[in-house]
């Protein structure tokens, strides 16, 4: 099965980075012959053009939420599609995933969606806050466990 880990963020926006660091250090840690790493700072249609050929992909990002910084989510990609959610950076992915199915675009059976809890997603830096970094082993350990169940 050809899996895509994709980490999405921007690296220099401190916490924004985490996406990027959990998908690299799921990649070191599940590093197989049919698994790909890409790093992305896009988002939409951008992003769902990154999936196409894949049998699997697995997209890790982040969420501002700074009540529960460190927590991962995982969502249903087909619930994301029903919802008409925007991202920030205009449509979302669930939009996204729904208009390329719509004209064709072939997207991986197995959509695995993981969102991290972030505390800063705005202030310039290339480190994440302590508390985020901190909670990147078990983040990067629980999201593996995931992926291993059959």
């Amino acid at each position: 099965m050809r899996t895509l880990i994709l980490g999405l963020g921007n690296p220099i926006l401190s916490d924004d980075a985490a996406g990027l660091q959990a998908a690299r250090q799921l990649y070191e840690l599940i590093d197989g012959e049919d698994i790909d790493l890409v790093e992305a700072a896009v988002a939409g249609m951008q992003t769902v053009q990154l999936l196409s050929g894949y049998d699997r992909a697995v997209i890790i990002d982040v969420v501002q939420d700074e009540a529960r910084v460190g927590e991962v989510w995982r969502l249903d990609a087909r619930e994301l599609e029903s919802g008409s959610a925007t991202s920030s950076h205009g449509i979302g992915v669930g939009q996204a995933m729904r208009l390329a199915r719509l004209v064709g675009l072939p997207l991986p059976e197995e959509i695995l969606i993981y969102a991290i809890a972030a505390a800063d997603t705005s202030t310039f830096g290339e480190s994440l806050t302590p508390q985020l970094g901190q909670a990147m082993p078990s983040i990067v350990r629980r999201i593996a466990a995931d992926l291993a169940r059959p």
